[in-house]
């Protein structure tokens, strides 16, 4: 079986260096885009995908995360495409995890639950790292890192809870509307939260970790 770590590293890396693509304001500041990335990618699409795992586990159910690889290199694709012709649009659709313990038989809260976890994670980090802009004076490099961690975190959270298959938000709407219909509007503030900060945001963001 394929290592669970080897598939979270190589989706960590090509998400963050098709994020830095997207991001960075020209070729030139690739590099310090790419570590601004890599950062933010960790803190939103990693701990996102933990919180998955962690939850269905929290519930005696067996998961793991599973990269796709064809999805990882569209994702690569579309990347150096945009960057090329400066399409203001990027697509990542990284892989998954995977829950296998249901043996037939769905446990309807914890489908839920563990499809809530990984987009209130990103709230909450995105929220955490708002405040953290909000309150200290930080310097120009600690507040560029945290502009990607607040900007990837929150559009992940969007995303993730439109009410599309195979995204978040449709396994959520399924088993409690009302549930959903609070996570959006709170992921909805948070894109206000982000709308505040000095950089510009880019409305056209693509993600898709498939739950």
């Amino acid at each position: 079986m394929r290592s669970e770590v080897l598939d979270l590293l190589v989706s960590w890396v090509v998400l963050s260096f098709s994020f830095a693509l997207f991001m960075s304001s020209g070729f030139e500041k690739l590099f310090l885009s790419i570590s601004y990335s890599s950062v933010g990618v960790g803190s939103a699409f990693i701990l996102h995908e933990l919180a998955h795992r962690q939850v269905a586990r929290a519930y005696g159910l067996e998961a793991r995360y599973r990269a796709w690889y064809l999805g990882l290199l569209i994702t690569l694709a579309v990347a150096l495409i945009n960057a090329a012709i400066k399409l203001p649009i990027l697509f990542a659709a990284p892989g998954a995890v995977v829950i296998y313990g249901y043996w037939g038989r769905v446990n309807l809260t914890a489908e839920l639950r563990v499809a809530e976890s990984g987009p209130l994670t990103n709230i909450a980090v995105g929220i955490v790292g708002w405040v953290i802009l909000q309150t200290i004076s930080p310097t120009p490099t600690l507040t560029e890192l945290l502009h990607y961690i607040v900007r990837i975190n929150t559009w992940i959270a969007f995303f993730n809870l439109l009410p599309i298959p195979p995204l978040d938000g449709s396994k959520i709407i399924r088993r409690s509307p009302v549930e959903w219909v609070i996570m959006f509007v709170i992921s909805i503030a948070t894109l206000r939260l982000l709308a505040q900060l000095s950089l510009p945001t880019h409305p056209h963001l693509i993600h898709s970790t498939g739950g």
